[in-house]
């Protein structure tokens, strides 16, 4: 049997403290000697990327009010605390660095972002906050492998959707010559998202001789067969602009009908959703054609597909604003909101479950 050995044989350092998230042990290592807190072991880690990598809020915003760098806390492959909370899905940690003055777009040796460890994670809630923060979907490494890319590989649908809502670029290649599609394989759920992307691509291109979208209300109520009303838009001083901030009640206190309200709300939603003025919103999947061999049943499929994941997005967002309470409430000892907020958690879980057994 090994000889066992007593604990106290042992010093603690930064590093092993910080990994395993012992803050006390961090507080005594500063008052001996306050440099421990950047200093590497022998694997070129500090103290920040293992409290980053293994989620540990409280000692990484300890060890940043203590002399640890946001950037230049790197590992021998110059990976940032940044990266390692990115690709863990810490998410509450990667906002800490940002709002520290994390610079999401530092490379590692391999030209990899925090944005590349996310996507190639799916790490979606990480990757929604890095593209807020400036990340760019398109950004290759060295072998030219962009998010967009690790998202199709990985096979993670609301990633990719997230992405590309940014402006991913789904036919951009590597340095091998593969896209997106190619990089998904047979993954039939990324190749429908990927077809839909490419039918809703081709539909924005400029029609009518070159000319582009509606650029004025009454072009874009022409358009929809719904002309008759603009002159009452024009009194109650709608334009183009103010058209696409109206909701359901607005429609109904100008006493619009329920169809054409519909269609018309229609279109604001996918005005909203894409940044494209389109008429055709309300178009059934019946009257389009179906780009790359595909049927239009598969489109219905891909509509739907697109509609769960969009619902379980905005679910996942949702359920992190409750965590994010729970654990404000919890550190104030409200057990009963935090209770509250634990059943809301609870119930957007058995609703995105729900919406994922429906497609598998």
């Amino acid at each position: 049997m090994p000889i066992l050995h007593s604990d106290n044989r042992y010093d603690m350092d930064a590093c092993t403290a910080a990994s395993i998230g012992d803050e006390n042990e961090l507080r005594q290592l500063l008052k001996i000697n306050p440099n421990t807190m950047v200093s590497k072991n022998q694997s070129g880690w500090t103290p920040l990327i293992y409290a980053a990598y293994l989620g540990h809020h409280s000692v990484a915003s300890f060890l940043l009010d203590n002399g640890a760098k946001v950037d230049d806390s790197t590992n021998d492959r110059w990976q940032t605390p940044l990266m390692m909370a990115s690709a863990c899905g810490n998410h509450q940690v990667v906002r800490l660095l940002l709002e520290r003055g994390a610079n999401p777009r530092i490379c590692d040796k391999e030209k990899r972002q925090a944005i590349h460890y996310a996507a190639s994670c799916c790490q979606n809630v990480v990757v929604d906050t890095l593209l807020a923060a400036g990340c760019d979907p398109n950004a290759a490494d060295s072998q030219g492998t962009t998010p967009v890319h690790e998202a199709a590989a990985a096979g993670h649908e609301v990633t990719l959707m997230s992405l590309l809502d940014k402006g991913g670029n789904i036919e951009q290649k590597n340095s091998k010559g593969e896209n997106a599609a190619i990089l998904a394989c047979d993954n039939n759920k990324i190749l429908q998202l990927i077809n839909e992307h490419q039918a809703e691509t081709a539909k924005q291109q400029p029609t009518n001789g070159g000319r582009g979208g509606p650029r004025t209300l009454s072009e874009l109520l022409e358009e929809m067969d719904l002309g008759r009303y603009s002159s009452q838009f024009k009194s109650e001083n709608v334009d183009l602009e103010v058209f696409f901030e109206l909701k359901e009640q607005d429609f109904k206190d100008m006493g619009i009908a329920y169809g054409p309200q519909k269609r018309m709300l229609d279109v604001i939603r996918r005005y909203k959703t894409t940044g494209i003025i389109r008429s055709d919103a309300f178009d059934s999947p019946q009257s389009a054609s179906s780009p790359r061999g595909y049927s239009n049943h598969a489109g219905d499929n891909v509509e739907k597909i697109t509609g769960t994941l969009r619902s379980i997005k905005e679910l996942n967002q949702e359920t992190k604003q409750f965590v994010m309470s729970a654990l404000e409430k919890l550190g104030s000892g409200d057990t009963n909101k935090v209770r509250e907020q634990l059943i809301n958690i609870l119930d957007n879980i058995e609703k995105i479950s729900l919406k994922v057994s429906t497609h598998i």
